[in-house]
């Protein structure tokens, strides 16, 4: 009886190894889903290289620069705004970052556990191999989605931040300066 055991547990034993043996190698593919999260880790690097207190305060001093001079009921001299424009420079994705940085941020992060899940599920073989590509596909999609929103909005961010936040004060000045506006000269 015990021998019979003995031969049974055995037998299982092996079987069970054998079984789980067998599993389809993730290797490959869970290399795949690695690559997406290094792009995914290289966006978010880029959008926290962005000074988000300077972003900030520099997007609330153009917007009340800007109500500032409409509020003169004037119109800058071709010099002035041409001043002008060299300091607001991109103006739109100044403002398309600041609102959409924590909006980036959240997308980073469900990608990201989208990205652990996938992996998660090939480690645990729930994933028939021949599905992969499709599961692959709509996770790629994410990561290159974020990754060119993200790379559209802080190119050149920084650097334009930082001009900004020098010429602060000469930008005060001119729009606060009476000769900056066509009335002065009529």
């Amino acid at each position: 009886m015990m021998l019979k055991n003995i031969a049974l547990i055995t037998l299982i034993t092996i079987s069970s190894i054998g079984l789980f043996s067998c599993g389809e190698d993730y290797t490959n593919e869970i290399g795949h889903v690695d690559g997406l999260i290094k792009i995914l880790d290289s966006s978010e690097k880029a959008l926290h290289d962005v000074d988000t207190a300077t972003l900030f305060e520099m997007t609330i001093f153009v917007k009340q620069s800007i109500e500032k001079i409409q509020s003169k009921n004037d119109t800058l001299t071709k010099e002035a705004a041409l001043e002008a424009d060299q300091f607001v420079g991109r103006l739109k994705s100044l403002y398309n970052l600041s609102q959409n940085y924590k909006k980036y941020q959240q997308e980073i992060d469900l990608i990201r556990v989208q990205l652990n899940n996938l992996k998660q599920d090939l480690n645990n073989g729930i994933i028939p191999k021949e599905q992969f590509p499709a599961y692959y596909e709509n996770e790629q999609g994410g990561v290159i989605s974020i990754n060119d929103k993200i790379n559209h909005a802080t190119n050149g961010m920084s650097n334009r931040l930082k001009k900004m936040k020098e010429n602060k004060a000469t930008f005060e000045t001119l729009i606060d300066d009476p000769t900056s506006y066509m009335s002065y000269y009529k």
